[in-house]
């Protein structure tokens, strides 16, 4: 349901009193003063807004001399409570009063009580950017969240920017979509400038491609400044990823799923995916390299951003990370080191259990097409319910490499350093034999060392040899982690996790 329908049924329900949460005040009032141009608008009702900067301003008749009223929050209640016609109110930033007028907390409550029973209609609307009600308050004022717009709403956003400059008269069906995209999870407000810095950039030939990574780039910077959220730019592919075949497979069969022929086919769309072990073994580069081959926007949460701010934010926080998300949707959320925001190291442990509920809840009943990819080293800092069935698909382990895998990774880094003809060059064998515990970031290490020596010798080529040394002057992560290893090695053998390598025999 909509904002504006929403606070139709209140209205219609005579719930007099509403909070309007939104940061695109301007747009809301817009759309509040095309419906009092409706014919379901209340005859003879006003539409007034007041601030304490402005004061009083009249959008809709009937018009009342307002000039020598001026009125200040100790006092606007008392005027609204007095008038005398029909009409809604929209007290901007109201919400400022809270705090340090507690009074009028209780003035409110009262008007929500009596403002139902007066015969002439008479409503107020509370716009705030955040959802932030007292205690007292919270049984009598429903709260409306409006929101980020949706595509339709983006679409006319575009038209509207678009209309005197005409920036839209050479772009095809297929541009005009992907414009709208590329906007998608901003607000209107955000939307708008980013559309009208890709207008002045693009100049009298019009929008064009290049406008597109242009509003993508504003929303990267916008999102990043949020603090929670983080759109991952990520072109990579599963030629990245050395090893993990049944992890991939599990992936690649779900490549079509979130699409409009997998849903009419009766197919569910995929919730997520675990991914645990230790550190080095690639589970945040699976996260990346999924959104580049599932071609989708990869957003990256913060979780220790989410507990920052001040007492009562993370609630929000997380409540608008996932609306942002489900805006932007579909796509890929990358949740890394999820273990990290409920451990207890917060200091406020009903904080930290309010958050992973919410988000547990969100998980288990999300219809929206995000695809979690959640990334865990520690699971003994992870509470059961997050591992239980139905939260995500699946659960995968991450072992450490097999011999075969590791060449696989060896091959990839070698590859990235430009080296090709990989089986004639260097014995690779023999490398991954000198190896044995390494994880991936290990063998990625293991290549970047060996190009040092090469380096200063003259600039030579690399070597077999260059890796086998750098390899011998490293400690690999998994003798201290041996313990955790045969851990999560139970819970593949206990059916809880399922091994993201096809192959566990060392050769």
């Amino acid at each position: 349901m909509l904002w504006l329908d929403e606070l139709k049924l209140n209205f219609a329900a005579r719930i007099a009193v509403v909070q309007l949460v939104t940061i695109d005040e301007q747009e809301a009032l817009r759309q509040l003063a095309e419906w009092s141009d409706a014919s379901d608008w209340p005859d003879g009702m006003g539409l007034i807004t007041w601030d304490s900067g402005d004061q009083f301003r009249q959008l809709r008749e009937p018009r009342i001399d307002f000039a020598k009223r001026g009125a200040t929050p100790e006092t606007i209640l008392g005027i609204i409570d007095d008038y005398q016609g029909t009409a809604t109110f929209v007290l901007k930033d109201f919400h400022q009063v809270w705090e340090h007028r507690r009074q009028l907390v209780r003035l409110l409550r009262n008007l929500a009580a009596r403002l139902p029973e007066r015969e002439q209609v008479l409503n107020i609307i509370i716009t705030s950017p955040m959802q932030d009600l007292p205690e007292e308050l919270r049984q009598d004022i429903p709260v409306i969240d409006a929101g980020k717009p949706d595509a339709e709403q983006i679409h006319n956003l575009l038209e509207r920017e678009c209309r005197s400059t005409g920036s839209l008269r050479n772009a095809s069906h297929d541009l005009r979509e992907r414009l709208a995209e590329s906007a998608l999870g901003l607000s209107v407000t955000e939307a708008a400038r980013a559309i009208r810095k890709a207008i002045v950039i693009a100049g009298a030939q019009g929008l064009d491609e290049r406008s597109v990574r242009i509003i993508l780039n504003e929303k990267r910077h916008i999102i990043r400044e949020s603090g929670v959220l983080e759109l991952y730019p990520y072109t990579g592919t599963m030629q990245h990823v050395g090893g993990l075949s049944l992890l991939k497979l599990w992936l690649d069969k779900r490549i079509e799923a979130f699409s409009q022929e997998a849903r009419d086919y009766g197919l569910s769309t995929p919730k997520g995916v675990a991914l645990i072990g230790i550190p080095g073994t690639g589970k945040s580069l699976c996260a990346k390299v999924t959104a580049g081959h599932w071609g989708m926007t990869l957003l990256r949460m913060d979780v220790g951003a989410i507990f920052s701010g001040l007492l009562g934010s993370s609630e929000q926080n997380i409540r608008e990370a996932i609306r942002l998300a489900e805006v932007i949707a579909p796509c890929v959320l990358w949740v890394d080191e999820i273990e990290k925001a409920f451990a207890g190291s917060h200091g406020d442990s009903g904080t930290a259990n309010r958050v992973l509920a919410t988000f547990l809840t969100w998980m288990q009943e999300k219809s929206a097409p995000v695809f979690v990819f959640a990334t865990a080293n520690n699971v003994d800092h992870l509470p059961p319910e997050f591992l239980r069935k139905g939260r995500f698909d699946e659960i995968f382990f991450l072992d450490l490499p097999t011999h075969a895998e590791r060449i696989r990774i060896l091959e990839v880094h070698l590859r990235d350093k430009g080296y090709t003809m990989l089986t004639r060059r260097f014995d690779l064998d023999a490398v991954a034999s000198a190896t044995d515990g390494f994880v991936g970031a290990e063998l990625e290490a293991v290549v970047n060392d060996a190009m040092f020596p090469a380096f200063r010798d003259s600039r030579r080529e690399l070597e077999t040899r260059d890796m086998l040394d750098a390899a011998a002057e490293m400690v690999p992560l998994s003798r201290s982690h041996q313990h955790h290893i045969e851990q999560l090695r139970r819970m593949v053998e206990n059916g809880q996790a399922r091994n993201a390598s096809e192959d566990r025999n060392e050769t």
